[in-house]
């Protein structure tokens, strides 16, 4: 900026930024049901805009002048305050009573601006002004920047970004005021500047919008619904080409599932099939990957480690998933697992052909009598069950 800016012209601006930022947040959320907060962003947008509009009235109305700057003063504070709670709740997703608690601030701000008279000075209320406003711009950076951890989009680096941006603009504009010798800027100057923050707030909130639904729509396409695993789709794009040795597929299936749903019904079928899920993965260790395969058939790959035997890991989990009791109609019951094993005993073996042969021995162990874990030996090309395979020398130790 080489000069000051026509204070009318930079209002007149500031107050159709906010305007068109409230009609963004209007349409994205009439298009996005599933986001909280949109709704907040847009009221608190109007109501700095509806600020700027009684600034407007106070200079056409000379003789109004003062009660039109306490108006806008507290309007344009209120509006500040919601737009923190909407961006608090846009961010984090939730909604708490505490959020509003940022409410204390204009309610008190304008209470000591007419108790001290500090209304009558335009530079001193344009001051407290830009003071509020900068805090609660900086805290709800800090927000979106907190909930990081919760959900990670990139585009909450920006937002967070925009947002600190938009709240060191106004302390320019508070030295501006105080301090014009030593200004970097006019306020005038500063204010156009937060025309355009609030341009890129109102696009990174929208983007922010974006991302979480292609991430939502990811994770849809990814997790299955019922169980809360992984699905057989995913598993397939994690499982490497070729495994390294120690490396085991496990196949697993419910013993006589579709008993299961005609004796006690779908509903608790599907209740069956979540809690043997869940089990299953809290035995897991954190690198290894478990996925429902199809039907009542799960596939677990477990990762290669010097101090787990795989079989030993495999037929643990077995034995405790097994040992859980279901309840349905006052009545309890078993959901006892079948399991095929099949480690990487080469320097190379295909994913896939591993699969096939996990596949293998997940069919010998239902042939010979369910409940129990089978491997296969590569050695021997055939299955051998577990409690046999353990006196064998085995290539896994």
């Amino acid at each position: 900026m080489t000069g000051p800016l026509d204070t009318q012209t930079v209002l007149l601006m500031h107050q159709m930024s906010f305007f068109v930022g409230a009609l963004c947040f209007l349409y994205v959320r009439s298009r996005s049901t599933g986001n909280i907060g949109l709704g907040l962003l847009s009221i608190g947008f109007f109501l700095s805009s509806l600020a700027s509009t009684f600034v407007i009235f106070g200079r056409k109305t000379p003789d109004l002048v003062y009660f039109w700057s306490v108006v806008a003063f507290l309007a344009g504070t209120i509006g500040y305050a919601v737009f923190v709670v909407g961006v608090c709740r846009v961010s984090s997703q939730r909604k708490t009573r505490k959020q509003w608690l940022v409410l204390l601030i204009p309610a008190l701000g304008t209470t000591a601006l007419v108790w001290a008279g500090w209304y009558v000075v335009t530079d001193t209320r344009a001051s407290i002004f830009n003071a509020l406003a900068a805090v609660m711009l900086m805290f709800a950076a800090c927000c979106v920047y907190r909930d990081r951890m919760l959900e990670v989009l990139p585009v909450r680096w920006v937002l967070s970004l925009a947002l600190g941006i938009s709240a060191v603009l106004r302390i320019m504009a508070i030295i501006g005021y105080q301090f014009p010798m030593v200004a970097i800027m006019t306020p005038a100057n500063a204010f156009f500047l937060s025309i355009v923050c609030h341009f890129a707030i109102t696009v990174f909130v929208m983007a922010l919008v974006k991302e979480r639904a292609e991430a939502n729509l990811l994770r849809l396409a990814n997790i299955d619904a019922l169980t809360g695993i992984a699905n057989r789709r995913s598993f397939f794009e994690a499982l490497p080409e070729t495994l390294r040795i120690g490396d085991a597929i496990v196949m697993v299936d419910i013993d006589h599932f579709k008993k299961i749903n005609d004796t006690y019904g779908h509903l608790t079928g599907d209740d069956v099939l979540a809690r043997v899920a869940q089990e299953m993965s809290a035995l897991l260790r954190p690198n290894d990957v478990i996925a429902r395969f199809g039907g009542e058939e799960f596939v677990i790959l477990l990762r290669a480690s010097g101090n787990d035997n795989p079989l030993v890991l495999a037929d643990a989990i077995r034995a405790k998933v097994s040992a859980v009791m279901h309840m349905a109609e006052d009545k309890e019951f078993a959901a006892t697992l079948s399991m095929g094993i099949a480690v990487c005993e080469e320097k190379v073996n295909f994913a896939k052909l591993l699969l096939k042969k996990a596949d293998i021995a997940l069919y010998a162990a239902k042939g010979a009598g369910r409940n129990r874990l089978t491997m296969f030996r590569s050695q021997d090309d055939e299955p051998v069950e577990y409690a046999k395979a353990k006196t064998l020398n085995s290539a896994i130790s």
